[in-house]
């Protein structure tokens, strides 16, 4: 339902908010390209920790990511993470055509790949963005994250179509709008089908603009449910 973004630079305050929120959700996002003391020994730590899953994400810097390391770096880490057993690894479609045949190799391809796309300056047709579900499906992609900024609420309603769009591919589908005027959609897109949506933790701030934090996101469900 609600994926808690953890986006901390060291080790012991990623320990510290999984196990702070371990019992109020059940899923989370480790934004790797925050995490400055990283290690194999320590992300096999956290992902071994019981009653939690956890997507592991090294955002690209063109796509918002912080980290400087190079395509081939990120690309090892994200198979490490894969090969320890992560729920899901979130690959950037734009990253994911560059070097598709790296991800190809990977055994079980594309089973537990979240493939991501994010334009933070405007948003696409919607013809466009259904076409690129359309690539995912062929690719046999199983869930597809579709987040964009937007400048008013018909454009965040043409995100979220595209949530059922994608189940009639057999595609699970994460779409919303960024910004101001897309903090609604991060909530409506649970209703109309969306495996979860992304929050952060009430005393942090947002990682990706117009994200609400999980105490908000909470009581907005429970009102419009």
């Amino acid at each position: 339902m609600f994926c808690l973004v953890i986006a901390e630079k060291k080790f012991e305050s990623i320990l510290h908010m999984l196990r702070k929120y371990q019992d109020q959700v059940s899923l989370f996002e480790l934004r790797l390209d925050f995490w400055e003391d990283f290690s194999e020994e320590k992300l096999r730590e956290i992902l071994l920790l019981p009653k939690i899953k956890i997507i592991c994400t090294y955002r690209a810097k063109e796509e918002g990511g912080i980290g400087e390391i190079s395509l081939n770096e990120r690309l090892a880490i994200l198979r490490r993470c894969r090969e320890m057993g992560c729920y899901l690894v979130d690959v950037e479609w734009q990253t994911f055509f560059r070097v598709k045949e790296e991800f190809q190799a990977w055994p079980s391809f594309p089973e537990r790949i979240l493939f991501s796309y994010h334009n933070f300056q405007r948003k696409p047709s919607t013809k466009s963005l259904r076409a690129l579900l359309r690539g995912a499906q062929t690719i046999g992609a199983k869930i597809f994250k579709i987040t964009t900024m937007v400048h008013n609420a018909e454009e965040a309603l043409e995100l979220l179509s595209l949530i059922p769009y994608g189940n009639r591919l057999n595609l699970e589908v994460i779409a919303f709008g960024m910004g101001v005027n897309g903090k609604w959609s991060r909530i409506a897109s649970l209703f109309l089908g969306a495996p979860f949506t992304y929050v952060f933790p009430p005393e942090k701030t947002e990682v990706a603009p117009g994200q609400l934090d999980l105490y908000t996101a909470q009581k907005i469900f429970e009102v419009l449910g």
